[in-house]
């Protein structure tokens, strides 16, 4: 938008102006405006995009050992 906006007033002051001195100063402060307009721009596209943020990591409860199987068929109490 802003580029267009300066085009159209250049294109403008070109077409009006009688001097061709004060034409060239025209020309010169457009494109100077441009250019200074342009080094933003440049600047916000050659950023790299943000990193999204690493997911916590929940905290657990250390895990209690469950006791293993019974292989002589005793019942073991507490079961």
């Amino acid at each position: 938008m802003l580029f267009l906006i300066v085009f159209g007033t250049t294109c403008y002051a070109i077409f009006h102006l009688k001097s061709t001195p004060v034409r060239i100063a025209a020309v010169l402060l457009a494109m100077g405006t441009l250019i200074a307009a342009m080094v933003p721009i440049i600047r916000i596209l050659a950023e790299p995009a943000p990193q999204p943020a690493p997911a916590p990591i929940a905290a657990h409860a250390p895990a209690t050992p469950t006791p293993g199987p019974v292989l002589d068929g005793r019942v073991r109490k507490g079961n």
